[in-house]
C-alpha cells in the first residue's frame, strides 16, 4: 500500500511539474512574441505541445483536480494573449506585403514610361 501511495505522490508532482512547466514556455512564448521572435516562439510551441500531451495523457487524481482547473485557466488566457499577439503580427506583415507589392508595381509603371520617352 506504502509503495501505491509514494508512485501516486510522484505521479502528482510529476504532473505538477509538467503544469509549471507548460505555463513557463508559454510565458517565454510571450517574451518572444513581444520582442518579434517569432521562430523562438515557434520553437517554444513544439516543446509546449509535447509536454501538453504528457501532461493530459494520464487521467487526473482527484485531489489535484482544482489546481489543474486554475493552472488550465492561467494556461488558457497565456495563449489569447499570445493568439492577439500572432494577430497583430501577421496584419503588420499583409500590410507591409501589400505596401511592397504596391511600390513595385509603382516602379514598374516608372520604368515603363521611362522606356516609352
Amino acid at each position: 500500500m506504502a509503495v501505491l501511495e509514494d508512485q501516486s505522490m510522484s505521479d502528482q508532482a510529476q504532473q505538477c511539474w509538467r503544469l509549471a512547466q507548460l505555463l513557463t514556455l508559454t510565458r517565454q512564448m510571450l517574451v518572444h512574441a513581444d520582442q518579434g521572435q517569432w521562430e523562438q516562439v515557434a520553437d517554444r510551441e513544439l516543446e509546449r505541445r509535447e509536454d501538453l500531451a504528457a501532461c493530459f495523457s494520464d487521467s487526473v487524481p482527484a485531489a489535484n483536480t482544482e489546481l489543474i482547473a486554475e493552472a488550465m485557466a492561467v494556461l488558457l488566457h497565456l495563449n489569447e494573449e499570445l493568439m492577439a499577439k500572432l494577430k497583430i503580427a501577421r496584419d503588420e506583415v499583409m500590410a507591409q506585403g501589400l505596401e511592397y507589392t504596391r511600390n513595385r508595381n509603382a516602379v514598374g509603371s516608372y520604368q515603363a514610361v521611362d522606356a516609352s520617352l
